[in-house]
């Protein structure tokens, strides 16, 4: 079993995005050297490798579930992208 990591120390990981939080709440386990972590005290220890793979399966089913409920997020033209088309299509 990998050494527990200090808090501060997973901290800056995921500031510097070498770390990834499974999700924006207190105690949420985080995805680190290929496997996840979960706090506890002021230390963060390693799920052994069935625990890691749980959450993945379940971080993995979730973001099919997603992607399936949720469109896709896409921009739309601002009213003045919309202004200057109408303007140049009425100039023609």
């Amino acid at each position: 079993m990998a050494a527990p990591i200090p808090d501060v120390a997973m901290q800056e990981l995921l500031e510097k995005d070498r770390a990834h939080a499974l999700a924006d709440f207190t105690g949420a386990p985080v995805r680190y050297a290929d496997r996840w972590w979960r706090p506890d005290e002021g230390q963060w220890y390693a799920l052994d490798e069935a625990g890691s793979a749980l959450i993945d399966a379940q971080a993995d089913r979730w973001r099919a579930a997603h992607a399936t409920a949720v469109p896709p997020i896409h921009s739309e033209p601002s009213p003045a992208q919309n202004a200057a088309s109408d303007h140049a299509a009425g100039a023609s």
